[in-house]
């Protein structure tokens, strides 16, 4: 049987501290509230979306938030519109606004236990000036609940970027339904039922 001196253990212990992987060092922490999701700041308008799934999927309300202008205004499909007064006998989506958009949002992160988002592009971007675009996407969006079950929205949406400080945010959401998938909610109507 192989026994070792300890004298060898003491230098083997050494070696390895002296050489170290890295092992007993502190890691860098993440920056607060991003919960080791990636930020890209969006010099780029393209940018907005990568950050925007991310934070979404990765359930972060800082970077969800700073995805959009102070000014942000959503605007729903119309048939989610009526089908959520009739519902409720009032207009869920009057005055939506920023502050709107993340309390919403937030009480879809609680209730979620995971989210996962899909956008495609459906036309072309235009940008009528150096500092505002508009894109059009189709997205899904798949929220597994914490309570079991899970459901999937389907939808169409415009989006009117601008850029202002040098970085782009949101400053509409248009929501529509995607005809492809009539027989699903919209991204839109499962917003106006949490507020």
């Amino acid at each position: 049987m192989l026994r070792l001196s300890s004298i060898t253990l003491c230098l083997l212990f050494t070696t390895a501290l002296v050489c170290g992987c890295g092992l007993f060092e502190p890691r860098v922490p993440d920056p607060p509230g991003t919960g080791g999701t990636p930020w890209i700041p969006p010099t780029e308008p393209e940018s907005v979306f990568v950050n925007l799934k991310n934070s979404l999927e990765g359930k972060i309300i800082l970077n969800y938030g700073q995805c959009f202008t102070d000014d942000f205004a959503f605007h729903p499909d119309p048939s989610d519109s009526v089908d959520l007064f009739a519902l409720y006998s009032w207009d869920v989506y009057e005055n939506w606004t920023l502050d709107v958009e993340k309390t919403v949002t937030q009480t879809l992160f609680d209730e979620a236990a995971s989210i996962r988002l899909t956008f495609t592009v459906r036309d072309t971007t235009i940008c009528p000036s150096a500092d505002e675009c508009l894109f059009f996407y189709k997205y899904q969006l798949q929220v597994i609940y914490k309570v079991g079950g899970s459901n999937f929205y389907y939808g169409l949406v415009d989006f009117y970027l601008r850029r202002e400080g040098g970085f782009w945010n949101i400053y509409m959401w248009l929501d529509k339904r995607d005809p492809d998938f009539q027989a699903f909610d919209t991204w839109g109507k499962l917003k106006g039922t949490r507020r």
